[in-house]
């Protein structure tokens, strides 16, 4: 049997997250084996960092869009594809052309889940590259994707708008989330895969009501 690859990076205190104003992890040992004859860790974490998927909500008010508990079963175990964008420059966006011409090369289905391969690597890549200069999608691009009924848009980047976007011009989280198109971001793991169609599990937490959350998400080659 072909086996699983597992694109989700690790949840450390130093995870890759976006600054400012948002916290790292912390990890407070509540009990532990020495003294208490058991371990036990106590998380705070933000729904948005590590290898997470953006619900609607991240952007869209709760009572009218769906939150990440909505995810289904049906939803975290489906197919899509690798979609290899590595030629885009630094901090540069990928046009519509771009992301059509990437899409084609697998064949891509409505409902598919979409990764973006961009070259970076939350675990490896710079730190000050991987947080200031990883390629996005631009509008045209998250608009093509939602004609096409993609699912969920992936990225291997910190985020699928311009590095040091401000809240107001997350458009293309906007557009991606306000169509119903979940985003996962900080995959990692994507340099020995090639471009084509995979088996996909992704499976975020459903936090009763909330914005998003982190996933473990696999992928196995068909």
């Amino acid at each position: 049997m072909t086996r699983w690859i597992d694109l989700t990076q690790p949840i450390t205190e130093n995870v890759a997250t976006h600054p400012p104003g948002h916290s790292l992890p912390e990890f407070e040992d509540v009990a532990t084996y020495d003294v208490d004859g058991v371990n036990v860790t106590r998380l705070h974490l933000e729904t948005h960092c590590g290898t997470h998927m953006d619900a609607p909500t991240h952007l869209y008010p709760a009572d009218e869009y769906e939150t990440i508990d909505d995810v289904s079963p049906a939803e975290m175990v489906t197919e899509g594809v690798v979609v290899d964008c590595r030629d885009v420059g630094r901090g540069e966006a990928i046009s519509r052309e771009r992301m059509e011409a990437a899409t084609a090369s697998v064949s891509l289905e409505s409902g598919d889940f979409v990764v973006v391969d961009t070259g970076m690597d939350p675990t490896e890549t710079d730190p000050s590259v991987y947080l200031h200069e990883y390629a996005y999608p631009s509008v045209a691009a998250a608009e093509f994707l939602v004609d096409r009924g993609v699912s969920v848009l992936a990225t291997d980047a910190l985020g699928v708008d311009a590095p040091g976007a401000s809240i107001a011009d997350h458009e293309v989280h906007r557009v991606l989330l306000g169509n119903g198109v979940r985003i996962v971001e900080g995959v990692a793991n994507l340099g020995g895969l090639t471009p084509g169609r995979y088996d996909v599990v992704c499976t975020p937490l459903p936090y009763r009501g909330r914005d998003g959350s982190q996933v473990r998400l696999l992928v196995r080659p068909q």
